[in-house]
């Protein structure tokens, strides 16, 4: 058996290599990405059932139109998710400040401005 009184030393100076600092940081943001990500796959499914759901309520023999109106604000919001999932993603690997427009589901308009830049 190897002496347990190395194993102290040898961690911290695994720690103070110049590289390991560095793999931890990329390990975190692939982390952060994947997690992105999926947000950003669950937006998209939700905008294409809720579209599929809004047109097969407007193209019904007696329209749903309350129905699609809400099914549309909940697509906007999807959408909405979509946009910001995108800019965390951005923030991720840009240094400068981007700007996005969204659009709320009482139709106005707003902007959005990514945390520590994105996009």
């Amino acid at each position: 058996m190897g002496d347990m009184s190395s194993a102290p030393n040898s961690l911290s100076q695994s720690e103070k290599r110049p590289g390991s600092s560095s793999l931890r940081k990329v390990t975190a943001r692939g982390r952060l990405t994947e997690a992105i990500a999926k947000e950003l796959n669950e937006c998209l499914c939700a905008i294409v059932i809720n579209t599929g759901t809004c047109l097969r309520m407007l193209s019904a023999d007696l329209p749903n139109i309350e129905g699609a109106c809400e099914t549309a604000r909940r697509t906007i919001s999807c959408t909405n998710r979509a946009a910001e999932a995108v800019l965390q993603l951005g923030a991720l690997f840009s240094e400068t400040n981007k700007r996005i427009e969204t659009i709320a589901p009482s139709g106005k308009e707003s902007s959005a401005v990514a945390p520590g830049g994105t996009l």
